[in-house]
């Protein structure tokens, strides 16, 4: 065969050459599939929730962080997800979330006792979560046994006078209301036995405070 003729048959050849290498290297590369997050920020956090009661705590912080991913205000996530921070004593951590469940519902009764305890338990803050639950108390449904019981231990902490009273009347209604798992009576709701427990050890301790 004469060069002219070599080069004319390579010049044939040479596009169905190019045509098999790309078809054998594209069925050499990785197919990428983008998997959707079929849940919603609200089925997340009910996720998370069963994994709190699990004590599965990381995989709940997941889930409310997932949440929090697909809705930023999501008022629950924030504060489940402080919970699970205050469990596992990153005070720090649980207090920004419990301040930005606050600017969510400024006031809300239950980021303000909760933002209390990470106060508590790390003894920072003590001062600006009083006057919080001192609000809370103050205000609408605010006369609760455990909110009392809060405000009672922040006054304590804080060396701040009517930490007595505030357990006293917490203690006071939770006995009216008949505690759990009675039923409530007088129209109030029943109130859990542990709460009871926790003002009557609160009481103590301030009788050993303050003898």
């Amino acid at each position: 065969m004469s060069e002219e003729a070599r080069h004319w048959s390579w010049r044939r050849v040479l596009p169905f050459l190019l045509v098999l290498l790309l078809a054998g290297g594209c069925s050499r590369i990785p197919r990428i599939i983008v998997l959707s997050d079929p849940l919603n920020a609200a089925e997340h956090v009910e996720l998370g929730v069963a994994y709190e009661r699990k004590g599965e705590l990381d995989l709940a912080r997941r889930e409310y962080e997932r949440a929090l991913r697909k809705d930023r205000k999501f008022y629950r996530a924030r504060v489940n997800l402080g919970n699970i921070f205050l469990a596992k004593k990153e005070y720090g951590k649980a207090r920004k979330e419990y301040l930005l469940a606050l600017e969510l519902r400024p006031g809300d009764a239950e980021a303000t006792n909760n933002l209390s305890w990470a106060a508590i338990f790390s003894g920072e803050g003590i001062e600006e979560a009083l006057t919080r639950m001192e609000s809370v108390v103050s205000g609408p449904g605010g006369r609760r046994p455990s909110l009392l019981d809060t405000l009672g231990v922040l006054r304590m902490r804080a060396n701040r006078p009517g930490a007595a009273e505030a357990f006293t009347l917490a203690e006071e209604l939770c006995r009216r209301a008949g505690v759990a798992p009675r039923e409530g009576v007088n129209g109030f709701a029943p109130c859990p036995e542990e709460v009871l427990r926790e003002i009557e050890d609160h009481r103590g301790e301030l009788r050993r405070r303050f003898p």
